[in-house]
């Protein structure tokens, strides 16, 4: 785990009834930091779609969705066109805040 993950690490998780990204209901948790870099106990995101191919929950998988902190104790998301690494999605522009439930 790196110490950006790191950092992630000590965030909140978003829990909410429906998705943050696109309104539908919320049926799946994404791990935020993913379990195989450390991430099991860390923070979760309640997305729609099933297992890890659908819905936002299957974008979050394609790198189409991205998640980063905000500064302020909470959360920014980005959506890109075409699938790309975390590390060059956070300087790209577009982050929009993720709604507090």
């Amino acid at each position: 785990m790196n110490r950006y993950q790191e950092a992630m690490m000590a965030m909140p998780s978003i829990e909410s009834a429906v998705c943050p990204f696109c309104g539908r209901p919320a049926s799946n948790r994404h791990h935020i930091v993913p379990r195989s870099q450390g991430g099991k106990d860390g923070p979760t995101v309640t997305v729609c779609g099933f297992g890890n191919a659908g819905g936002c929950h299957g974008l979050l998988h394609a790198h189409v969705l991205h998640l980063r902190p905000d500064g302020r104790g909470w959360w920014e998301w980005l959506r890109t066109d075409a699938p790309c690494k975390h590390e060059t999605a956070l300087a790209l522009p577009g982050w929009l805040p993720v709604m507090r439930p």
